[in-house]
């Protein structure tokens, strides 16, 4: 009974306290070097995409529908961290012969190392009552959580993937997806394109319906749906790629993640709306309406962990003349390249937040906000 008590003890009080510590750690190292990191993954994309070609070619391997990254848990105790890469057409699972190549995780998984070597070195002290199949069975089972953060690497050094030649070459569906999670598992796309026709009308009233779980990771692509009335809708790590939603109404709308590269916005309604590591790089927003919108980026509370912190509000390049900032919290997000003409930030939280040297004599900030930026 005493052993029982111990190791309930160990599971529920010292290995989340553990856990936590070298979490918080991975964090603040990824939020601080994640510009380094997208670097790297994206030659490592690179590599990865003319490793599959060759095998694509040497195979005559159909169009893929799929490039997914799998944490293998096996490799972690021989003190690997390679990931398993598989194209696969778009049966995805079910394809027989999917070409693969790895990837090397170790920048985040070595995180997990040190957590598990602390805790082992903690669970001697229980003299002999954990066992090395006890600290094995929670270095896999801990795993993912540190893998969450290859996930949001991804996310961010892929959000402009058409620009990688070695992707480009692929012979690939009009619909492509690459994703990242566990090894014939759970898996989250990190990135989504869709090549086919489709038509603006159908997609705006679709969207008009505001249906549950229904547009998350959706592709919208090119496509004019204007003046909409999309309030509160739920688009998630949608894509809004080249599209018109100028004089749309987005108000309360939940808007993570979602990307609407190179779309055209202008006059667009988004305030109170929820927009943490959305994407609004090269859009047109001109007289948008960003009202105290939510989009702080990384740990909203340091107290406990459920996910990795979020990314950066991204308005690089953007047009944002007579936009309206007024009571946001964009705390981290980054204005480099951004046209502030007359852009309202009034009471908006802009703690971190990067903005080009440019952009210092006419941005309209006050005394507090200024000395709270980042001027690159």
């Amino acid at each position: 009974m005493q052993e029982v008590k111990i190791l309930q003890h160990f599971y529920d009080i010292e290995v989340p306290k553990r856990r936590l510590h070298y979490l918080l750690a991975l964090e603040d190292f990824f939020q601080v070097n994640k510009e380094q990191l997208a670097a790297q993954f994206q030659q490592d994309f690179q590599i990865i995409c003319q490793e599959l070609k060759q095998q694509q070619t040497q195979q005559q391997k159909e169009p893929l529908g799929h490039i997914t990254f799998s944490l293998l848990r096996t490799e972690l105790l021989t003190g690997r961290y390679l990931s398993i890469v598989e194209g696969t057409s778009g049966e995805w699972f079910f394809d027989t012969k999917p070409i693969a190549t790895t990837y090397d995780a170790g920048w985040a998984l070595q995180f997990l190392t040190q957590f598990i070597t602390e805790l082992s070195q903690y669970s001697q002290t229980f003299m002999g009552i954990i066992s090395q199949a006890d600290i094995e069975a929670i270095q896999l089972r801990e795993a993912i959580h540190f893998y969450q953060y290859v996930i949001s690497l991804a996310r961010y050094a892929l959000s402009n993937i058409e620009g990688c030649p070695a992707f480009k070459e692929l012979w690939c569906e009009p619909l492509v997806e690459i994703r990242i999670g566990e090894f014939m598992d759970n898996s989250e796309v990190v990135y989504a394109t869709d090549a086919s026709v489709k038509d603006a009308q159908e997609m705006k009233k679709w969207l008009e319906q505001k249906l549950e779980d229904e547009y998350a990771y959706e592709v919208f692509r090119q496509l004019d749906l204007s003046e909409g009335n999309y309030l509160t809708i739920d688009a998630r790590y949608a894509f809004f790629h080249e599209t018109n939603l100028s004089h749309s109404n987005l108000s309360e709308s939940l808007l993570i993640g979602t990307s609407f590269r190179d779309s055209h916005l202008t006059e667009v309604d988004c305030s109170f709306s929820i927009i943490h590591e959305a994407d609004f790089t090269n859009c047109q927003l001109q007289g948008a309406n960003f009202q105290q919108a939510q989009g702080a980026s990384g740990l909203l509370d340091r107290e406990q962990w459920h996910m990795s912190g979020y990314l950066p509000v991204r308005f690089t390049n953007a047009n944002l003349a007579n936009a309206n900032f007024t009571l946001a919290d964009l705390r981290g997000a980054c204005f480099k390249g951004a046209n502030l003409h007359n852009t309202q930030f009034a009471g908006a939280n802009l703690e971190g937040a990067i903005f080009s040297k440019e952009s210092q004599a006419t941005v309209q900030l006050d005394s507090f906000q200024a000395t709270r930026v980042i001027w690159q």
